[in-house]
């Protein structure tokens, strides 16, 4: 099953990879969508521009019957997420891909970052959730993909919370931040 998101934020390039990538706000974002025992397991910046995040956490979901003996109610997730450095135009490309312990069920993708109208930043994340069980296969990976999908929703609603509750800060064309005037 495919899954598909292209998210507009009202902040500015730089603004949303720092949030997408800081440990801090991270762990917030996992906490707030319900899930426990969230450890950041990696967060490693090199010198090129590269970023590297890794969490894992505990994850709880509803599991309808026809799936009670593949999922559990809570299940230990692992994400990676990799991030190029910004291009020449502000556009960072990355890759994700989300493990749970013990589940035949492989969910990964892109990510694209870029620069949109009137300082606001587009985010684009596509990816495809495949199972390896015979016969509910299918069913499975379209139930965990629905998942997939309202985890994004949640995601994108929270981002949008926390950058509303950010301090205020104006920026240049160039996007730096100057601090607001008081």
């Amino acid at each position: 099953m495919k899954v598909v998101s292209t998210h507009t934020y009202a902040a500015a390039p730089d603004v949303v990879f720092a949030m997408m990538t800081t440990p801090d706000v991270l762990s917030a974002k996992y906490a707030a969508l319900g899930h426990h025992d969230v450890v950041i397991l990696e967060h490693q910046v090199d010198d090129d521009g590269k970023v590297a995040v890794r969490s894992r956490r505990s994850v709880p979901m509803e599991v309808p019957g026809f799936a009670k003996r593949i999922l559990s109610p809570t299940n230990t997730v692992e994400q990676r997420d990799r991030w190029n450095p910004a291009g020449a135009d502000g556009v960072r490309i990355g890759t994700w891909e989300v493990n749970a312990r013990g589940v035949p069920v492989t969910v990964g993708g892109t990510l694209r970052l870029a620069p949109g109208p009137r300082g606001t930043t587009v985010v684009e994340i596509a990816g495809e959730v495949k199972c390896s069980v015979p016969l509910l296969g299918g069913k499975l990976a379209s139930f965990v993909g629905d998942d997939v999908q309202r985890t994004l929703l949640a995601e994108e609603a929270f981002n949008d919370g926390h950058l509303a509750a950010t301090p205020k800060t104006t920026r240049s064309a160039r996007g730096t931040r100057t601090p607001p005037k008081e």
